[in-house]
């Protein structure tokens, strides 16, 4: 009798065993399509753009503090080949602009702008007024630690009046080398561009690159007040996002695709780089352009020739013979 009992407990406690494990299985494998389907949790995004992993990169690590990879911290996951937003990982100061307006479960591009539209000056810290701007940027027109150039060309028919500190463009050229032959600007150079029409500054557009590798950009009116877009024919430009469309496309435009060649002339006149023609024709600058192929490569989503085209003037003053110093040994690093 004692025998069948002793049987008959452990018959229960193989059963509670395999009870236990079933409940264990059942845990785990739940745990582990829950862990599956993590990506998946969020809002959906489709922005049917051919760069879409690149844009959503720079808007979104725009919106967080300087350097954070948008995947690392959790705000932009995949689910499959799909991208997917957290609203949830969002600042709440921005979260709140963020809509699906047609409630399909997914972003696409007009929802995507308009959050951006809306949060992206402040969550930048883009100063209100040009003045705030220039003041952050240590500009004035008048120092000569920066570099000028005039520009007419597709962006607007206003001649643009293009400002960097000759300090950035210098670091920019003795990196080059080292930056694996690519025009890389440091962070925190900013180029600050007014717009000429009948002898007024009508607007001023604004870049500054940021610590993830990007850029800001900024459009301020006549009066100095930061403002959406730019008003200049022969469109209005909305910032950031047409500008990023033209920065990190691929698109050559004139007068930079020909240089150092004439340009074509444009339905709003001639599209050129002011320099001196004597700069332009010199063999040098030619060499200088065909070493950095600037505006193809836009290493950097720069489209200007300004690495170019100061190589090119010190390539000119060491044939004149008066190439300072420190001249020289730059344009030794470079290989010239």
């Amino acid at each position: 009798m004692s025998a069948l009992l002793r049987k008959g407990e452990r018959e229960k406690q193989r059963a509670r065993a395999r009870s236990v494990f079933s409940v264990f299985s059942i845990l785990s494998v739940l745990s582990f399509l829950a862990a599956c389907g993590e990506g998946a949790d969020g809002l959906r995004v489709d922005l049917d753009k051919s760069n879409e992993e690149r844009l959503l990169h720079y808007y979104l690590s725009g919106l967080a503090a300087e350097g954070e990879d948008p995947e690392g911290t959790g705000l932009l996951g995949r689910d499959g080949t799909a991208f997917v937003l957290r609203p949830e990982a969002l600042d709440p100061s921005v979260r709140d602009a963020l809509r699906d307006a047609n409630d399909d479960g997914t972003l696409d591009w007009d929802e995507f702008v308009a959050f951006i539209e809306a949060t992206y000056y402040d969550a930048r810290g883009l100063p209100p007024t040009l003045d705030a701007f220039r003041a952050d940027a240590g500009f004035a027109a008048s120092d000569s630690s920066w570099v000028t150039l005039d520009v007419d060309g597709v962006v607007t028919a206003a001649r643009r009046r293009i400002y960097v500190r000759e300090d950035a463009l210098r670091e920019t050229l003795e990196g080059y080398r080292e930056a694996g032959e690519q025009i890389i600007y440091p962070a925190g150079t900013v180029f600050i561009a007014e717009h000429w029409l009948d002898g007024q500054v009508v607007e001023t557009t604004v870049k500054r690159r940021r610590a993830d590798s990007f850029w800001d950009f900024a459009v301020y009116d006549a009066s100095g007040q930061r403002v959406p877009a730019t008003s200049t024919a022969p469109r209005a430009l909305r910032a950031p996002v047409q500008c990023v469309g033209c920065h990190l496309g691929q698109r050559r435009f004139d007068p930079e695709k020909s240089f150092p060649a004439a340009a074509p002339e444009g339905p709003y006149g001639p599209r050129t780089i002011h320099i001196a023609e004597a700069l332009r024709a010199a063999p040098t600058t030619a060499e200088a352009t065909a070493l950095f192929n600037e505006h193809a490569k836009r290493s950097d989503g720069v489209l200007g020739l300004y690495a170019t085209l100061y190589t090119a003037q010190l390539l000119a003053d060491r044939e004149a013979g008066v190439l300072a110093p420190e001249d020289a040994v730059l344009l030794d690093q470079l290989g010239l």
